[in-house]
């Protein structure tokens, strides 16, 4: 077992598990509900076997987090989406790649 993630924001560390998890890789969480003052909570990957694709994903995730979206017209109802929403507020349309 190898820990993978920390971070004092338990719903980063929450989304990263997530991410880990609806991809197949088998995770424990730690000091979930400790004083995040003292220790931060840990994402931990159960095999060790799967650590490298767990990197993987870390690593494209953090790619698709650091590409901005420019502001984009919604094809479905015409509305102004401004600049960092890859999703349209009005209807719910994703914005094509």
């Amino acid at each position: 077992m190898k820990r993978i993630y920390t971070n004092a924001d338990q719903s980063r560390v929450g989304m990263y598990q997530s991410l880990l998890e609806e991809n197949g890789i088998q995770t424990l969480l730690k000091n979930n509900n400790a004083p995040y003052k003292e220790v931060w909570p840990e994402v931990w990957v159960v095999n060790d076997d799967q650590y490298d694709d767990a990197l993987k994903l870390f690593k494209e995730l953090d790619t698709q987090l650091s590409v901005p979206v420019a502001p984009w017209d919604c094809p479905e109802c015409g509305e102004r989406i401004e600049e960092g929403f890859g999703e349209c507020w009005n209807c719910g349309t994703v914005k094509a790649s």
